[in-house]
């Protein structure tokens, strides 16, 4: 499910390494294109803020980046290049919405409920079932009282018209997360007025991303695009390589800043404390917003936010602050708690998503378990952030507890389409049926990752959905570790941690598929001369994956 940086990691994997394994890949995706978030999320600003080199697959380097940081329509057109190298399109069904998955114990499969565009129902049956909707994909509008009743222009930065003109419209902005941030600055140049209402506080970023650039880095503008100089240096690969490869080492400097306690992380509060300060001014506007904004808990407790002209924008006489002043929505616009309705040509609603991590359709596993009503009524926990207990042959990416602020995203999705590889080369080779983790594996891996936890930023004094919107519940969505600790940690699979149902022809025989004696190679009279190798290291990596975080 789903045709986002994930889903297309494991179409790329299909398409490279799977076409001869007797296997069919269908990827069905809810919207007409692909893209996932970088499809959907269109608002005006919209950036990523880890350096574009670093938010490419690290085997598809794009070296016409222009910008330091990419834009959504820019990482978009990436994928689409990425799909067409790799040929992945074919495996895609667009505009196919899935709306429930059920065990068949008997039978070993999936059952998959499809919507097509036309609402018509198709049921799909599959041996494995892999959940790639991330976790930023179900919007939702604020739940405010009255909301459904206003009748000017309504926007969410997930569901945005590109169509619709601000140019001198009285505006209401709810919301001060990463979308909130980039939006503001862009309209408040064009609108009459603006009304922000907030109520969190936040740092702001004296950046314009989460890395920004050094002296080191290859020659940019004041904006931070690269100069026809630099691009000419990205042509040549190693050039490129080495250069994204600085870029990643230092994002593991920023990672250390996690330590809630430690020195760099009291650097930098400092550092931002004093950045945004200066950059409001100290006018009685600037010091009300600084009184406002400023964190008495730890850089990165909410998703650490680089907010270009935000804070800027802040003092501007058309653009006012306001600190959790919504009473209710009204026809013309909002009703402030002191009992004055402000009327807004627009609302726009910078609210998010649903980060409860459960699924927006019934994903039903062995004996009747509901997984949203599971992670409902508990804590939700996931293996790895892989794969979950009573849920045969199911994996998700990006699930509870994965690396989503711990270095490099992008690295974390292909770390996991190989594992999701691997499991599916076991069920392919040795004649098994299903498999699941175990619940006391879960338990531990989950008791493990909430203690590493409890020393970093995340579980600190801030509302975050990291913990699902929650001040001091626990943080149910960073993996505990650095992305890297990550990839090296799923690199050999623990099959001893899953409960394994082989097929009929096996319960008689667990090596019954070890067949007639040859190996495939030798079966289709091919040579196996990669056995005669020159050294004794290319010997080794043949049988034993080579070790990159040693």
């Amino acid at each position: 499910m789903g045709a986002g940086y994930s889903g297309l990691m494991m179409a790329i994997v299909f398409s490279e390494k799977m076409q001869d394994k007797n296997a069919e890949l269908v990827i069905y995706e809810r919207n007409h294109d692909l893209g996932g978030t970088w499809l959907e999320n269109r608002y005006p600003g919209c950036k990523c803020d880890i350096p574009a080199h670093n938010y490419a697959y690290s085997f598809d380097a794009n070296p016409e980046w222009p910008n330091y940081y990419a834009t959504s329509q820019q990482i978009h057109e990436y994928m689409h290049d990425v799909s067409k190298k790799h040929n992945c399109d074919r495996f895609i069904k667009y505009s196919h919405s899935i709306k429930g998955a059920h065990w068949n114990q008997d039978r070993g499969t999936w059952s998959i409920e499809v919507q097509k565009a036309d609402g018509s129902i198709i049921l799909d049956e599959a041996d494995v079932f892999i959940n790639a909707g991330g976790v930023l994909n179900n919007w939702k509008w604020p739940n405010i009282e009255g909301i459904e009743t206003y009748k000017g222009k309504l926007l969410h930065s997930a569901r945005w018209d590109e169509d619709y003109d601000f140019t001198d419209k009285e505006i209401g902005v709810i919301g001060i997360g990463s979308s909130g941030i980039q939006i503001v600055p862009k309209l408040a140049k064009v609108v009459g007025s603006m009304d922000l209402f907030v109520r969190t506080q936040t740092w702001i970023s004296p950046a314009p991303g989460i890395n920004e650039p050094t002296a080191n880095d290859p020659e940019m503008d004041s904006e931070y695009n690269f100069t026809e100089a630099s691009l000419e240096l990205f042509k040549d690969p190693e050039v490129l390589r080495d250069y994204r490869a600085a870029i990643m080492d230092r994002r593991i400097e920023n990672f250390k800043r996690a330590m809630a306690d430690s020195d760099v992380q009291l650097k930098a509060q400092a550092l931002f404390r004093k950045s945004m300060n200066e950059r409001l001014g100290n006018t009685e506007k600037g010091r009300k917003a600084a009184q406002m904004l400023l964190p008495d808990f730890p850089v990165g407790c909410r998703r650490q936010t680089p907010g270009p002209g935000f804070l800027e924008a802040l003092v501007q006489d058309n653009v006012e602050m306001q600190w959790d002043d919504v009473q209710k929505i009204t026809e013309k616009g909002i009703l402030l708690k002191p009992g004055v309705e402000k009327e807004y040509d627009a609302i726009v609603c910078a609210t998010g998503f649903d980060t409860t991590f459960k699924p927006a359709f019934p994903v039903i596993g062995r004996n009747g378990v509901d997984l949203a009503r599971k992670w409902t009524e508990e804590q939700p926990k996931a293996y790895f952030g892989v794969v979950v207990p009573d849920m045969p042959n199911y994996f998700c990416f990006i699930g509870p507890n994965s690396p989503i602020s711990n270095g490099s995203l992008i690295l974390g999705i292909q770390a996991t389409a190989v594992y999701v590889y691997k499991w599916l080369e076991k069920l392919q080779t040795e004649s098994i049926k299903s498999f699941e983790v175990q619940h006391d594996a879960n338990e531990e891996y989950n008791q493990h990752i909430q203690k590493y936890l409890e020393r970093t930023v995340w579980t600190r004094n801030c509302r975050s959905w990291y913990k699902r919107g929650t001040v001091d519940g626990p943080v149910v969505a960073i993996y505990g570790g650095t992305s890297f600790h990550f990839m090296e940690a799923i690199k050999n699979p623990r099959w001893e941690d899953f409960n394994l149902e082989r097929l009929e022809e096996a319960k008689s025989n667990r090596f019954a598929y070890l067949g007639n004696g040859y190996s495939r190679r030798e079966a289709k009279s091919q040579s196996v001369s990669a056995t005669q190798t020159l050294d004794f290291d290319e010997y080794w990596n043949l049988f034993v994956l080579p070790e990159i975080h040693d």
